[in-house]
């Protein structure tokens, strides 16, 4: 059906964060050559990956969808979630403002902003396992989810009403995984 998969660990596997590899690239080759089909695919991406991945039933991502077993993975990674926030903000940020299914691509990141926001820990962090808060903070997926959300109010794209998740975002980020010199703490390993 035209969406982007790997050849492994399965044939023909979805990986959340091909989304964020795939859809800055075609976005930037589409502003590039004036070529409206590179466009196209990139909102594509995004609604076919978010069709596959999306879970209705926790409103956010699963990592990753097995076409061969006809199955999602097993975890709610917050890294993956992030990919596909960012990966619509690319596409957003270049993205004519009259460009026809530009608002799907709004009201798919709104609903994922929706949905990671009921997972956000008490410092304003999200959690490596995004629905596990026995996992550890981590610090990657809530950067992603912060500028993003920041990012999506500061062009308009959706209510004002959403700052206090960023706000708490990076109030966290700064009280808890940045350290005094600098380091930045509690990133996951690829």
């Amino acid at each position: 059906d035209g969406t982007l998969v790997r050849s492994f660990p399965h044939e023909m596997t979805l990986w959340a964060d091909d989304l964020y590899m795939s859809v800055p690239f075609l976005v930037r080759l589409g502003r590039l050559t004036g070529d409206n089909k590179y466009y196209e695919d990139a909102i594509h991406q995004v609604l076919k990956f978010s069709e596959y991945l999306w879970d209705e039933e926790k409103d956010i991502y699963w990592h990753c969808y097995y076409s061969d077993l006809e199955r999602n993975g097993v975890a709610h990674w917050g890294r993956c979630n992030g990919w596909i926030m960012l990966a619509q903000v690319h596409l957003l940020n270049i993205l004519p403002e009259d460009y026809p299914k530009r608002d799907l691509v709004i009201k798919n990141l709104e609903r994922q902003i929706i949905g990671i926001a009921k997972y956000q820990g008490p410092e304003g962090i999200w959690y490596q396992i995004l629905d596990r808060n026995d996992s550890y903070t981590e610090t990657s997926c809530t950067a992603m989810f912060t500028y993003s959300i920041a990012r999506a109010i500061n062009k308009g794209w959706i209510d004002k009403r959403y700052a206090s998740i960023a706000t708490r975002g990076w109030a966290g980020l700064v009280k808890e995984k940045i350290t005094e010199d600098g380091q930045v703490n509690d990133i996951c390993v690829g």
